[in-house]
This record gives structure tokens, sequence and C-alpha cells, in this order.
């Protein structure tokens, strides 16, 4: 009977003891989120900055963590819905996980309600590459006051690529955008409007979906309208890659204008010689020869994902994160966001003077790159700075 209750006693002391050491190591881990396309044909976007990431955290918790904290990095798929898929991970980030903040989403349709999460919860995120405007500004005006980002915003990519088709001689063009995508309809809108007040001419707008695969009708009338352009903002490359794969089919010479969402090495290997002569309005020139050994580090431990423009954005915002932290001295996420909102001449990885502005969470005088294809790779054209 003594053995019995002496047993009993050594088995609670033990659980007492283990829950006490799990508690201390929840105690001395921090957790921060990411949120991506983990799976699906856009896994390129999202699966190479988890990689990153990991990698950038793990170099962290060697040298001794944040403010003397282990780091933990959660990440969540977004797919196959980024508007309802997104929420629920910036949910489970907040409520389950505990995150003090979240690196991403990449895309605006999720990033929008997820905004609204944020400033219920006041946990901060930063979007990578998520560049409609009511991602920080909600469209009666007000600040999200926990959403920031570091790529620049649609008006910013419209405008540029609308200046540079006119300077260039472009004066009748054909918009190609994708219903109800945000990213694609308001940049469509930005660049109609800049190009029309240049006295330019969009002869159509044509809307596709997104699952949409053939294009071949909506191009044929595009011939016969004279067009000088198409310009074809997309999230991704595929869509784009089938409507030039397709016009070339029907032997239809266009010049065609994208925006970042494209610019990855697969549109090359798609699409080819199809889209010779093509130009892309873009955040940076992903090989730019000062990202040359990061790029070959980050391709000799990942031989799955090559470093792409989207683990170039991951960077700048986990140092944009760690700057926040640093500053504060806090991993509070209230410390953290007005940290964020301070944030002036910070060297990132791709702008080493980059400037929140506190009024809408956006970069100031972000640099937008002209990339041409030429010769079947990729060249910069030239940097373009929007006026303020």
């Amino acid at each position: 009977m003594k053995f019995r209750k002496f047993f009993y006693l050594i088995l609670v002391m033990l659980v007492i003891l283990i829950t006490l050491i799990g508690c201390k190591k929840e105690d001395d881990m921090v957790v921060i989120g990411y949120i991506g396309d983990l799976s699906g044909n856009d896994a390129y976007v999202g699966v190479p900055p988890q990689l990153f990431l990991q990698d950038y955290f793990a170099e962290v918790n060697e040298k001794g963590g944040i403010l003397g904290k282990q780091v933990k990095l959660v990440s969540y798929d977004m797919q196959p819905d980024n508007a309802v898929d997104g929420s629920l991970a910036f949910n489970r980030l907040i409520n389950e996980d505990k995150a003090i903040a979240v690196i991403g989403p990449s895309s605006s349709s999720a990033a929008i309600p997820m905004a609204a999460i944020a400033n219920k919860a006041k946990v901060p995120f930063i979007a990578t590459s998520a560049t409609n405007e009511k991602v920080t500004v909600a469209e009666d005006g007000t600040l999200n006051s926990y959403a920031f980002r570091v790529c620049f915003i649609d008006s910013y990519q419209g405008t540029a690529a609308a200046n540079y088709a006119f300077s260039q001689g472009i004066r009748k063009v054909g918009l190609i955008e994708t219903l109800g995508n945000p990213y694609s309809q308001n940049i469509c809108d930005f660049f109609q409007k800049q190009f029309e007040s240049l006295g330019g001419t969009v002869v159509d707008r044509i809307g596709i979906q997104d699952g949409d695969v053939e294009f071949r009708a909506q191009l044929t009338n595009f011939g016969k309208s004279g067009i000088d352009a198409i310009f074809f903002p997309s999230g991704t490359y595929k869509l784009p890659s089938l409507a030039a794969n397709q016009a070339a089919d029907l032997n239809l010479d266009f010049k065609w204008i994208f925006t970042d969402g494209v610019y990855d090495d697969t549109l090359l290997e798609v699409a080819g010689s199809n889209i010779e002569g093509a130009i892309m309005t873009n955040y940076l020139f992903g090989d730019d020869p000062a990202y040359d050994e990061f790029k070959a580090s980050y391709n000799a431990k990942h031989k799955e994902y090559s470093a792409n423009i989207f683990v170039y954005l991951a960077y700048d915002a986990v140092e944009l994160l760690m700057h926040a932290i640093n500053e504060s001295q806090s991993l509070n996420p209230v410390d953290i966001q007005a940290a964020l909102e301070k944030a002036a001449d910070v060297p990132l990885f791709t702008d080493k003077h980059f400037t929140v502005d506190s009024k809408t969470h956006n970069p100031l005088n972000k640099m937008v790159a002209i990339i041409g294809v030429k010769d079947g790779k990729y060249t910069l054209i030239e940097n373009y700075y929007p006026t303020n």
C-alpha cells in the first residue's frame, strides 16, 4: 500500500516537472508566422521564401535568438483560396500559436481581409508583394494600423508602366485583366487612367477568369484592332505565358507589357521566344550582381528551388521586422507596430534607405525597375522613381 502511494507521488512529481520544463521551453520561445502559397501552381511564390526564413531564423537562434529568446517559425499555406485560407491561417497564428508578428502574405487578395483581423488582434504583418492600396488603407481612407508592406503599391506600378509605354511610342493598347483579382483589376485601372491622360488609347479591355486556358478568340480580336501592345498585369506567369504562346500560334506579334507577378525564370522557360521584347515592371532586378553571393548560397542549400524575387522581398520584410524589434527592445506586438510605423532610412536587403510612410504604411518613393526580355533573358532597362 505504502509502495503504491509512493509510486503515485513520484508519478505526480514527474508530471509536474515535465509541465514546468514545457512551460520554461514555451517561455523561452517566440513565434513569428509566415503565410504564403505553399502548394499548387503558385508554390514558386511561397515556398522559396519559407525556406529562406527557416535558414534565417536558424542562424538567428545559433547567435542567441531575439532578445534572449529562440525563434520558432510557424508557416501556413493560403491555398487554394488566398482570401479565405489566408485569413484562417492568420487567425490560427494569432490565437493558437501566439505569433508576435507575421511575414506575408504575397497577394492582395489575402492581405486585404487579413488587415481587419490584424487591427482587432493588434498583431502586425508585413506583406511582401501585396500591392493593392486597400491592404494598408481601407476604402474609406482609414489606416489599417497593423498592416505594412515592403513593396510598392498598384498606383506606382500602373502609372510607371503607362509612362514607359507611352515614352516608347506606344499609343494604342489592349488590356487583359483577371476578373475577381484586385491586383490585376486595380493595376489596369491605374494604367488606363495614366495612359489615356497622356493621350494614349485603350482600344479594348477584356476580362478573363483565373482558371481560363483558352484566349485565342480575344487575341484574334486584338490582332484586328491594330494595337501596339497588350498590357497584362498578372499575379503569376501562368496566364500570360498561355496567352503569349497562343498568340504565336495565331501568328500574332504583340508587344507584351507585364507586371511584377510574372517575373520568374519559369516564364522564360514556358513562353520562350514568344515574349521576346516584352517589358515588365518590378520591385527590383533579380540578376543584380549585388545579389550574387546570397543567391549562390541559397541555391547551394535548396536544390528544388532557386532564389527569386519573392525570397528577396521576404528578406526585406524580415529585416524590417528585426529592425522594429531591436528599436523597440520588445517582443510585444503593439510595441513592434509602433516601431514599424516610425521606421526611417532602414538598410534592407534590396533597399538601403527604406522608409515607411506613417500615414499609409507604404514605402516612400520606392524604386520601380523596368525589365525587358532580350535574347531569352531578363535585362534591366531602367530604374524609375515615382514622384511623391
